[in-house]
This record gives structure tokens, C-alpha cells and sequence, in this order.
């Protein structure tokens, strides 16, 4: 097995430098949301959007529990 680099700079930004440990990280904030959802399905909710905040987790809270009560 041979190895070989070919360096050929981005175009797209001055520095000429390229993403490297981007993929990593796309998959973690919607496993969170998951793990949320999945800690509060016995409010009744089942998806709240991104970014999630301690007001809007709040609020699906306190909404999931007003419309209980209607």
C-alpha cells in the first residue's frame, strides 16, 4: 500500500483551509432532543424544535399540562 497527499487549497475561504472534524458533532443536539422528548412523553409532548432553552422546555411543559387540563 502506497500513500500519496495531493494539497489543494480550498477556494472558498483566504486561508485556503478545509473542515476536518465537522461530522462528528452533526448527529449530537438531535440525540439530545431525543433524549428530551423521550424524558418528557409522560407530559404528552413528543417533539419540541431546536435550540432547545430552559424557557422553551419550560413552556412545552406548562403548555402539555394546560392542555391536559382542558
Amino acid at each position: 500500500m502506497r500513500t500519496k497527499f495531493l494539497i489543494v487549497p480550498s477556494p472558498t475561504n483566504p486561508l485556503g483551509v478545509k473542515g476536518l472534524g465537522e461530522a462528528g458533532c452533526v448527529a449530537a443536539p438531535p440525540a439530545i432532543v431525543g433524549a428530551v422528548c423521550d424524558a418528557l412523553s409522560p407530559f404528552g409532548i413528543g417533539h419540541i424544535d431546536m435550540p432547545l432553552t430552559p424557557p422553551k422546555v419550560w413552556r412545552a411543559i406548562r403548555d402539555a399540562r394546560e392542555g391536559a387540563k382542558a
